[in-house]
Order: structure tokens, then sequence, then C-alpha cells
């Protein structure tokens, strides 16, 4: 296989998405970032760890500052989306992380959970972009094991939790977050299963490094 290669795994909540980027990363033998990411900001870049979990994939907002007046963050359409802005927290977490992310995919190889990660790496030619999905129903049966959680509550969970995954995508990116468009693969995890899922870009990855 290549020297060094990226997997990029954006993911629906509820879906499987981390677990199959886990045991992904187990099988090609390489490390799997998710909320190590976050270990690795705050020791490299001096972020507070609880700040860091508190705003992790979590877009910036309008912020008042008495020098500024109020403002939105949002990079403009006309600039590059990295680097461009960076007022508030949120922003800041962000352009750590991306610099993070970026600097480990010219160090090794390695899955990446979520964070923009495809985008980010999107002028390299040897990344693998991946969406998990699955139907609402498999999304919400799969919480209330996994999380013990009522119908409910997973219901609820999973519509917030997946809003505030894609806005901060969208926010980011200035790309709809799950878009076929956006992505190598599109999966069903429901459709063949975790593991299944797992095997299938087991082979995929083989092939397309080799």
């Amino acid at each position: 296989m290549s020297s060094n290669y990226i997997i990029t795994i954006g993911r629906e909540f509820g879906s499987g998405g981390l677990e199959i980027g886990q045991k992904l990363a187990d099988k090609l033998g390489i490390k799997c970032y998710d909320k190590e990411l976050i270990n690795m900001v705050a020791e490299e870049k001096g972020f507070k760890k609880e700040v860091l979990e508190k705003m992790d994939e979590k877009k910036g907002s309008f912020l008042i500052e008495p020098s500024l007046g109020l403002f939105k963050t949002r990079p403009s359409k006309n600039l590059p989306a990295f680097g461009a802005f960076g007022k508030t927290i949120n922003d800041k977490i962000f352009l750590a992380e991306s610099a993070v992310i970026r600097s480990l995919a010219e160090q090794e190889s390695c899955v990446i959970i979520g964070r923009c990660a495809d985008v980010l790496l999107r002028d390299k030619d040897n990344v693998l972009t991946v969406f998990i999905q699955a139907p609402k129903e498999a999304r919400v049966k799969r919480l209330m094991e996994t999380q013990h959680l009522s119908e409910e509550a997973a219901e609820k969970e999973m519509h917030h939790i997946d809003k505030v995954r894609s806005s901060y995508y969208e926010f980011y990116t200035d790309t709809k977050w799950g878009s076929r468009k956006g992505y190598d693969l599109v999966l069903n995890s429901a459709a063949f299963g975790i593991d299944t899922t797992v095997k299938i870009l087991e082979n995929i990855i083989c092939e397309k490094f080799s």
C-alpha cells in the first residue's frame, strides 16, 4: 500500500461511524483520531481541555466585542474557508484542529472522524472521504441499545447531534453535510452491518492505495 494515506469519516449520529472507523483502523494497523484530537490540540496549541470538549464540532456564532461591535464570524464566500477569520473561541479551536489534522495527514496514515477533515484535506490525492449514514429507525434502535436511552430520548438526541454536526460542517466549509456529491463513498451501515461495512472499506482502501 502507499506509504501514507488518510480515511476521513463523516457520520450521522447513531450510524456507527465511530465504531466503523475504529475497527477499520485496527484492521489496517493505523490510528483512528476522534476525541484524541482534543488532547493533541490542548497539548500543542495551549487550549484548556475542558473548553475544547465543550466547543468540539460546534460552529462559531455572534459575538460582541467593545472594539468591533456585533459581527458574524462565518468566513466570507470570497475568502478561503480556513484562515480568513478567527474571532470566536469556536473559530480558534477550528483553526487549531485544522492545523493538527493537516499535520497528521503529512506524518502518518490514519482514520479521522468528522471535524471537516474531508474538506480540509481535499487538495490531497492520498485521501478517501467516506460518509456513514443509516435510516432513522436503525439509528434510534442502535442508540437505545448502546446508550441505554428510551425511544423518545434516542430520537431527540439523534436529531440534536445531527443538527449540531451539520451546522458546524456547513458553517466552516460552505458545503452540504452528508451530500453524496461531497464524498468518495456514502454507505448505509444498516444495510450491511458494522463489520461488513468495515470489510467493504478495507477492500476499497487496499485496492485504492496498493
